[in-house]
């Protein structure tokens, strides 16, 4: 395209009433958002330079990830990290996709803090786990060591390690009361080391369990 630009038609693209395609000299130059292009005042006839092109294609841009990282949040919190390697994978360019997520953070739309507490306290009901495997969980969503550390010290200060590991022994002793005894433990045993609970502790439990 040259520097100045007739926009000679636009019109509403099919799959999203809410784009437009820009035609320059009746062939397509660019597609944006229905408000940027009310907003610059964009309309058939008008002129336009290279440089205001580039300016709406990159605020069209940057809204176009927000409104991608809105629909990941309305349907579950994320992690910074998440959400950032979500829009990665959709191909948004990375220094775009780090601006929107700064203005995500100081509107409070991205809380590591909270999405940890709320991660872990959801697991616990659903899934419960001991700290070595929730450190680890919370560490691949891109936590940072002292969040976990916070989170993680609240959390178990509200309900101890030891009460749910206790409550998973009653629970896998009525699963496996077809077992003979041996057998049983070991399964148990086997299935507390896998839910990250520390051994000294699934031995407490499980030898009280079986007294």
């Amino acid at each position: 395209m040259s520097d100045n630009l007739k926009i000679t038609r636009l019109e509403t693209q099919k799959k999203n009433k809410n784009r437009v395609s820009v035609f320059v000299n009746d062939e397509f130059a660019f597609g944006a958002d229905l408000e940027l292009i009310r907003n610059y005042g964009l309309q058939e006839g008008s002129l336009v330079t290279r440089k205001l092109v580039d300016e709406i294609l990159l605020k069209d841009t940057k809204k176009r990830i927000k409104e991608k990282a809105f629909r990941y949040l309305a349907g579950r919190a994320h992690s910074e990290k998440e959400l950032k390697t979500k829009l990665a994978q959709k191909g948004f360019d990375a220094k775009l996709i780090e601006e929107v997520i700064m203005e995500l953070k100081s509107k409070n739309f991205i809380d590591d803090e909270s999405f940890a507490f709320s991660y872990v306290r959801s697991r616990l009901i659903h899934r419960p786990a001991g700290e070595r495997l929730l450190r680890q969980e919370l560490w691949q969503k891109g936590i940072h060591e002292e969040i976990i550390n916070r989170v993680l010290q609240k959390v178990f200060n509200e309900t101890p390690q030891a009460e749910l590991a206790q409550q998973l022994v009653v629970k896998l002793n009525r699963r496996y009361q077809n077992l003979e005894e041996n057998k049983k433990r070991k399964r148990i045993y086997e299935f507390l080391i896998r839910r990250g609970f520390d051994w000294e502790l699934v031995k407490e439990v499980v030898d009280k369990e079986f007294v």
